[in-house]
């Protein structure tokens, strides 16, 4: 691969990131105006009707049952994630959302070491220590911030680990697109039933823009995704996951109105830089 090529590759992976922050904080500003089941069909539906569309300019043959236990699988957890994400943003702070869902990498590590029977290191376990001692910092728990949806982002990393997992197998495909089409197909089908039966109605118009926006970036940060990891390694594109904690930063700041503690600030510098250490030696005896 030509450093080109990779530096473009790192470059649309990062954006992808930005990408899901956007959609997580799109999620957020409408949910105070629309139920969390219907932001999450919203999601999924406006970008199967994407995804529907451009399948008709798409000319060679694609083969949807390959891997297909996998997919199921792999879209389930993405779906499950988003509906996590979208109740945990809902409730908390976005910036609190994304310092607790950064227990992911780790999660990923001890999914790999159980299931894959890949070794930590003994200084990855020192990280895995320090990166949840860090996170408790940052946060500052008292007793009024320990409720129960202080634990919906620590669900929703779990459940976004497995898809990763999932989607790094699917991957060996070259088929993006398919990756795509049972996660659409999977998150309209179930929400569609859900707001059947749960409806309200949606008083502003604009509501339902934001709503084709929120799947239109959804539909494309997951294509981008799934596109990078055909080229690089899970573990090498992780290094730029941590950036979605400068982009959730900013958008809490700016947009949120919700300014950063000086535990904060020093929290997410010791996140990133335990979690790139620990990406980076995770493996390594």
């Amino acid at each position: 691969m030509t450093i080109s090529k990779k530096l473009f590759l790192i470059s649309i992976s990062i954006f992808s990131y930005f990408l899901f922050v956007l959609m997580d904080s799109v999620a957020k500003y409408l949910s105070d105006y629309i139920t969390t089941s219907q932001i999450v069909w919203g999601r999924y539906f406006f970008h199967m009707v994407l995804m529907m569309i451009i399948y008709l300019f798409v000319s060679k043959k694609i083969n949807l049952t390959k891997n297909f236990p996998i997919q199921i699988i792999r879209s389930l957890c993405l779906v499950l994630c988003t509906f996590l994400t979208y109740l945990a943003v809902k409730y908390n702070d976005l910036i609190n959302f994304y310092i607790i869902f950064f227990t992911t990498p780790l999660f990923v590590s001890i999914f790999s070491y159980f299931f894959l029977k890949e070794k930590l290191s003994r200084f990855s376990i020192i990280l895995i220590i320090l990166s949840f001692i860090t996170i408790i910092y940052a946060l500052q728990p008292n007793e009024s911030f320990l409720t129960i949806y202080i634990f919906l982002p620590l669900l929703t990393s779990i459940f976004f680990a497995l898809y990763q997992l999932f989607t790094k197998i699917v991957s060996k495909d070259k088929e993006p697109f398919i990756a795509l089409f049972y996660t659409g197909i999977l998150g309209s089908i179930i929400f569609s039933v859900i707001v059947l039966f749960s409806w309200q109605p949606i008083q502003h118009s604009s509501t339902w823009i934001v709503l084709f926006f929120l799947g239109f970036i959804g539909y494309l940060s997951h294509f981008i995704f799934a596109f990078v990891l055909q080229s690089l390694d899970l573990s090498f594109i992780t290094n730029f996951q941590y950036s979605q904690l400068i982009w959730a930063s900013l958008i809490n700041v700016y947009f949120f109105n919700d300014p950063l503690s000086t535990s904060k600030i020093i929290g997410i510098i010791l996140i990133i830089f335990f979690g790139i250490l620990f990406i980076q030696n995770r493996f390594k005896t």
